[in-house]
């Protein structure tokens, strides 16, 4: 409250007349009441608005909508409603899962050298038996799964367990870390690189024969495939025994 008006005259008279006292109202008293009641009104009107004002300061900033900066702007937030697509762009979408272009079986060199690169971002070094014997695995995985070969060259029954003789050939010869098999892989290949990855994360740390014991064990594609060609390696692993060896596996 302002204290120049609580010293003044009339704001005594009033108060004592508010109070009971002796003083008898007249016409005066009473403009002057209404004048200090308006005053004090006013008083705390801008008190309670500079409180007001305190408080909107202290909150942190509302965050800005897209709304409210084109508004500021001067644009119609009507543009932001959403437009029907046309027909024709929904179709060709729906067609475009239908048929994915991740496909198509893939190179076994670029796959074997990308797992190449996997272990050296891990700190490991693969063998030649663990990359032919997890990528023989990440093979028969998708062919349970999806009736799709991961790989556009067949494994061949060698003496030692399922081999990709291709991979074998330029792996021997090629000493490049692989990151730029791995990176078409992970660029172009996203559904063929998680494959691979899930088994290179699964069977990286085991040891070679371990990991290939079960792959040349009684019933499995390789041992089959031994026993239909005793006397010749190199025979191609058909799909079919592969697809059912892997199916009650994943």
């Amino acid at each position: 409250m302002n204290t120049t008006l609580q010293q003044t005259d009339s704001y005594r008279e009033v108060m004592a007349w508010l109070r009971g006292g002796d003083t008898t109202p007249d016409e005066q008293m009473e403009g002057q009441f209404i004048d200090i009641v308006a005053q004090l009104v006013a008083e705390k009107l801008e008190k309670s608005e500079r409180r007001s004002r305190r408080r909107r300061e202290d909150l942190p900033p509302s965050p800005l909508s897209i709304k409210s900066i084109m508004k500021e702007i001067g644009c119609s937030p009507e543009i932001l409603k959403p437009v029907q697509k046309p027909q024709v762009q929904t179709a060709a979408k729906t067609e475009e899962v239908a048929q994915p272009a991740d496909a198509m079986p893939l190179d076994s060199v670029l796959l074997a050298k990308a797992l190449q690169h996997m272990a050296l971002i891990e700190g490991l070094q693969l063998t030649m038996s663990q990359i032919q014997t997890i990528l023989y695995i990440a093979y028969g995985v998708r062919l349970a799964k999806h009736g799709e070969r991961l790989t556009e060259e067949h494994p061949q029954m060698w003496q030692y367990g399922p081999v990709f003789p291709r991979v074998y050939a330029k792996l021997k010869k090629d000493s490049s870390d692989g990151f730029e098999e791995y990176d078409t892989l992970l660029c172009q290949h996203p559904d063929r690189f998680r494959y691979l990855s899930n088994c290179f994360r699964r069977f990286a740390w085991t040891k070679a024969c371990i990991l290939t014991s079960p792959h040349i064990s009684q019933g499995s594609p390789w041992e089959q495939t031994r026993k239909e060609n005793p006397d010749k390696w190199g025979v191609r692993i058909e799909d079919e025994l592969i697809r059912e060896w892997f199916l009650p596996r994943v």
